[in-house]
């Protein structure tokens, strides 16, 4: 695996991120923040977690 490709925007004023392996193209994580005022502490813990998991599937693949 020789990585990930990060795509980040804001979508009628809401952070999205999308996570794509980029051998095979295939979506790792999806993360929209439902709402500006969601975008608070337990909305970012979330997106760190799946973050760190992805990091973690990284390193154990040999990445």
């Amino acid at each position: 695996m020789s990585g990930y490709l990060i795509y980040a925007k804001l979508q009628e004023g809401r952070p999205v991120l999308q996570v794509v392996d980029a051998d095979t193209q295939r979506v790792c994580l999806n993360w929209d923040c439902p709402s500006v005022q969601d975008a608070g502490a337990p909305e970012v813990q979330k997106l760190f977690r799946q973050l760190m998991l992805l990091t973690c599937r990284q390193s154990l693949l040999g990445g």
